[in-house]
Parts: structure tokens; sequence; C-alpha cells
């Protein structure tokens, strides 16, 4: 009888502490979670200062290419009006500021990018090249930018 109370309060004992093991692993991951977004965030602010923020009431739209995208210059138009923005060549960056609201851009290869802008913010697009030959447009982020731009720098 004695070994099968002992038993028995062991194994409460353990059951009653494996909620609180995993509920460290939980905060732990959130923890993790909590620090990368907040090194995007600061990521984010960064670039925001070495570029510029978006003007009052407008939207800016940061087109990238990185140093090692293969090929001749992609060349981003503003989609409804046919308007060539420019020609980015590997390793270089353009920045639009544009009202905000429903805007599309295209390449040469690719159709309409629509992108829905909001006011004071910064939106990011790489331009790629892809195995092919063909351009395209990616939504991106600061983070991947200042990775790009980081690269580049490398070369």
């Amino acid at each position: 009888m004695r070994k099968f109370l002992a038993s028995s309060a062991f194994a409460m004992l353990v059951a009653a502490s494996l909620p609180l093991a995993a509920q460290n692993v939980k905060i732990e991951r959130e923890g993790e979670a909590f620090k990368e977004a907040t090194q995007q965030a600061l990521t984010a602010e960064a670039v925001e200062d070495a570029i510029g923020k978006a003007p009052s009431g407008k939207s800016q739209i940061v087109f990238f290419r990185s140093a090692s995208s293969p090929g001749d210059a992609v060349s981003v138009r503003d989609a409804a009006g046919g308007e060539a923005l420019v020609a980015l060549d590997p390793g270089m960056y353009f920045v639009v500021t544009t009202a905000a609201g429903s805007h599309s851009y295209a390449t040469t290869d690719t159709g309409p990018f629509p992108m829905d802008l909001e006011p004071g913010r910064t939106y990011y697009v790489q331009t790629i090249r892809n195995k092919k030959g063909g351009t395209q447009l990616l939504r991106s982020s600061a983070d991947k930018f200042q990775r790009a731009a980081k690269a580049d720098t490398k070369q």
C-alpha cells in the first residue's frame, strides 16, 4: 500500500509540474517572436531614417534591386498610365512618393502589380529577374531592403 501511495504522490507531482514546464516553453517562444518583431520595427525605423518618411497624407514606395540580381536593368512603370518611373540596375533603389489609395505598377514582362496604399506608410517592392530572364515585382519589407543593401556593400 505504501508503494502505491508513494507512486501516486510522485505521479501527481509530475502531472502538476507538466503544465508549468509547457508554459515556460510557450513564454520563451513568445519572447523570441517579440524579439524578432522588435528587431523588424527597429530596422524599418532605421531604413525610414535613411530614406526619409512618407510626407503627411502621402505614401511612398521603395523599389529596389539587389546587386546579385542578374541581367539588364528592370524597367518599372505606372501600369495605369504606362509612364516609366525608373530602370533599376542591380544594386539600385528608387523612392516614389504618391497619393494614398489604389495604384498598380508593372514591368516589361509582368502585368499590373496592385497596391492599396495608406497615408504615411512606406512600402517596399523588390524587382528581380527570374532564371528565364523575365522581370517580376515582389512585395517586400524594410528588413529585406536592408539585407539587400548590406549584401550590395560587401561586394
